[in-house]
């Protein structure tokens, strides 16, 4: 009754809403990307400037209420009893410097919007592989897209962060102004404030090439392989290898209905003779069942990729790699036959080195990669029931990985079950500890990923 009381005292010096349990509203506002998650928090809040940001961070803290972003529910999975959950609609800015090579955006904003404004300016941003990820959820916990092998991670490129802090003071944190905040912001999350817009680095691509090129499952581990090979030897070549069972259902595309297929996409800096040239290896496997590579620009990035991008029934699974050859390639495929049996339905991996090798842990804290490989899966289902061998269809896949393990990932690729302790080492956690005690004692702040176990 005392926390209901607080909440609603709180709605009444709102200018945005804030929804309780039981309002009109309150479930669609509550509800996760993955719905097969149920979080059900004290509260919803969707404010309508900065100055409601302070009221909520400042009232949370005042009565034992904690506070966390969610933008459009991605990552999410903990108990969110005593959580006021904040969806930061309202902050839509999106301008680009050109000059500057510098894109403000703010914390309302998906990466779709953001890829359309830089379209014909001749930069990129480091942007994920789907348009309705959110930009700054993305940007402060690692970002990994098919331009890191060139320029890292986007966790890096964040310039400026303006946020209400845990004892609701505005603040603008720069690496001059605040570096050891910086070094945390960039990479763990929401832990250390509510951010409401970033600043963030431009790069170079006038001109790229790429897309998706398929094949029939038969030639899976070859291309795996090939992907492998075509990384050591192209540093700075994007490329993301993933296995699909396609359901035999009419929303499918008829080429792909009811079958397995393999595919790679690739992103080359560039344009088409070059481009074309470097994935000639992909090619010499044999007829795609498709191909989409073609020369575009920053504003179709989004179409390599053609993920899905409403929110869906699933459980993931994910890991880092030191496999890196033949061998791993044989092995991660036949991990996802067998999976298949017990209802895996995708499985993803990434190459990381390049860039992401090179990249130095000093001013970000995920500002380096020494895994050699991503590796993600799901099992994506049409109830809740279909999901419940999950665990079973992810045990081969644990087997795989076992033989070529890895430290250290990209927060973005964490599944549900992982702390920030999977993705960064004892020393920066214990670094992103002490400066949790230091900035937020009583936890006023929460994150999507918890420091550790």
């Amino acid at each position: 009754m005392a926390q209901a009381s607080t909440l609603i005292d709180l709605r009444s010096r709102l200018t945005g809403s804030l929804l309780l349990p039981g309002d009109d509203g309150y479930d669609d506002a509550r509800r996760a990307w993955n719905l097969a998650v149920d979080q059900r928090p004290a509260a919803v809040a969707i404010p309508a400037d900065v100055a409601d940001v302070q009221q909520i961070v400042r009232s949370a803290a005042a009565n034992g209420l904690g506070v966390l972003t969610q933008p459009n529910g991605h990552s999410a999975g903990a108990d969110l009893d005593d959580v006021v959950l904040i969806r930061p609609r309202a902050f839509d800015e999106v301008t680009i410097d050109v000059d500057r090579r510098v894109a403000r955006v703010g914390a309302g904003v998906n990466w779709g919007r953001v890829l359309t404004a830089l379209d014909g300016s001749g930069l990129v941003a480091l942007a994920g592989s789907n348009p309705e990820v959110n930009t700054v959820a993305y940007s402060l916990a690692g970002g990994h897209s098919l331009f890191a092998r060139s320029y890292g991670l986007q966790s890096p490129a964040v310039t400026a962060v303006e946020l209400v802090d845990a004892s609701g003071e505005v603040a603008r944190v720069t690496q001059d102004s605040d570096p050891e905040l910086m070094w945390a912001l960039r990479g763990a999350g929401g832990l250390f404030g509510v951010v409401t817009t970033i600043e963030f680095s431009l790069f170079d691509g006038d001109e790229l090439y790429g897309g998706k090129l398929t094949f029939t499952s038969d030639r899976a581990s070859d291309l795996l392989s090939a992907v492998f090979e075509l990384a050591r030897s192209e540093p700075t070549l994007g490329l993301a290898f993933g296995m699909m069972n396609f359901p035999d259902a009419p929303f499918v595309p008829e080429p792909m209905r009811g079958k397995t297929l393999a595919s790679v996409d690739v992103l080359h800096i560039g344009g088409f003779a070059g481009g074309n040239q470097i994935i000639a290896p992909l090619r010499a496997l044999g007829t795609p069942v498709s191909d989409s590579t073609a020369v575009f620009g920053i504003g179709s990035l989004a179409e390599v990729a053609a993920e899905p991008t409403n929110p869906m029934l699933y459980e993931d699974w994910s890991s880092a790699s030191s496999g890196y050859d033949a061998t791993s390639a044989q092995r991660l495929v036949d991990a996802f036959f067998e999976a298949s049996a017990a209802g895996l339905t995708r499985i993803e991996v990434r190459p990381f080195g390049g860039s992401l090798l090179a990249g130095s842990r000093d001013h970000a804290v995920a500002g380096r990669i020494d895994a050699a490989s991503y590796v993600g899966a799901s099992v994506i289902g049409p109830s809740l029931e279909s999901l419940a061998a999950a665990e079973r269809a992810f045990a081969p896949l644990d087997a795989a990985v076992a033989s070529t393990p890895a430290t250290g990932d990209v927060p973005t690729f964490l599944d549900g079950r992982a702390t920030l302790g999977d993705a960064f080492d004892p020393s920066a956690i214990a670094r992103l500890k002490a400066l949790k005690a230091q900035r937020d004692p009583s936890d006023v702040i929460r994150g999507a990923r918890r420091l550790s176990a």
